[in-house]
């Protein structure tokens, strides 16, 4: 029997939370054209990742964008694949197995300052050369099934999966034990969503509930809390005992799940995915946020435009990221904006990236 399930937030996250406010969530039916149409975007470019020899695709995930470099992990063939500032393919980085310089599971993945890759897989942190040549492990602690690092901390946490409640272990530079918590526990999706990072700034954006935690030198802050309306989740089915339980609950009602979440010093961005279990529908709205006046822009996605996905990639200090299926985009209204994208190969062409300079 699973011990009764509830959101716990440990003493030390409590103890340094502030209270941001509620954002209410405003929806507005868009298309991804106008969202790429926002005020904050200064210019877009619209490049592609393609290449000859570029391997088929299984599942790109997360894309890392660092000194003009296309870093995309492919998280169903378990390797890094690099691409330069105009889009070429250059090579693949990793290998599955279970010899030196192997990993079984590709589940984060660091781009050092000097280039070098290092892809973490259940306590072991396997580094490359951008060339894909084996540089060596280091091995933690902690086997956790995710890893982040920001401002020479280590970030570890439990819980995919596992039956338990979510466990994030702090460790310095030289791998000493700086602190831990239980953030929560979800029933329905045993996941958090990816950190994010900005300077020495890591954000903790769990996929359900209203929000967006913050981590500085290893203490916790409440930096966002979202009124997603009449797709929030209520309280009480974070509070029962066991999972079949929360699914009858869940399945006949909408929800909101927040999704990829990235900020800057002058911008904020999320993506959440709204829905019904049980209609089996699903659609996606982006917050955008410009720091300086304190509003949020949001943008309600049309339910077969080619954002209606996990479109938003990265974000660094310049530039905003999107990507998207080339197929995905054809024959749409946004080619009307961007004429070079009817010139798209599906054959040759991985993926369509935009890259918006932020104001």
């Amino acid at each position: 029997m699973m011990k009764k399930l509830s959101v716990i937030l440990c003493l030390f996250l409590l103890s340094c939370a502030k209270d941001k406010g509620v954002i209410v969530v405003q929806y507005t039916d868009s298309s991804g054209a106008e969202l790429l149409s926002s005020p904050i975007f200064e210019t877009i470019d619209v490049l592609t990742l393609h290449g000859e020899d570029a391997p088929l695709f299984g599942s790109w995930s997360k894309i890392t964008v660092k000194n003009g470099i296309f870093y995309v992990e492919d998280t169903q063939l378990n390797k890094i694949h690099l691409f330069d500032s105009s889009g070429n393919y250059l090579n693949s980085v990793g290998q599955t197995g279970n010899g030196p310089g192997e990993y079984l599971y590709l589940s984060d993945v660091i781009i050092e300052e000097n280039g070098d890759i290092s892809i973490y897989d259940s306590g072991a942190l396997h580094t490359y050369s951008p060339f894909g040549n084996f540089l060596g492990t280091t091995e933690y602690l902690h086997k956790s099934y995710n890893y982040q690092r920001a401002n020479g901390f280590n970030y570890h946490y439990y819980g995919t999966g596992s039956g338990l409640p979510y466990q994030l272990y702090i460790t310095d530079s030289q791998n000493q034990p700086v602190d831990s918590c239980i953030t929560s526990f979800m029933v329905v999706n045993t996941e958090l969503a990816p950190f994010s990072t900005y300077g020495d700034v890591l954000n903790l954006c769990p996929y359900y509930g209203g929000e967006i935690y913050r981590l500085i030198d290893g203490k916790a802050q409440i930096a966002y809390t979202f009124d997603f309306g009449k797709y929030n989740i209520p309280d009480k089915y974070y509070h029962f005992g066991d999972m079949y339980q929360a699914f009858d609950f869940l399945m006949p009602r909408t929800f909101a799940a927040k999704g990829r979440f990235f900020e800057n010093q002058k911008y904020a961005i999320l993506q959440a995915g709204i829905g019904n279990m049980e209609l089996l529908w699903q659609r996606y709205v982006y917050g955008l946020l410009e720091k300086a006046t304190s509003t949020w822009s949001w943008f309600y996605v049309d339910e077969e435009d080619f954002m209606n996905d996990f479109c938003l990639k990265y974000m660094d200090e310049s530039y905003l990221y999107f990507a998207a299926d080339p197929e995905m985009v054809i024959d749409t209204q946004i080619t009307e904006r961007f004429p070079a994208l009817s010139a798209l190969n599906v054959e040759r062409d991985i993926l369509v990236i935009f890259k918006c300079k932020l104001k």
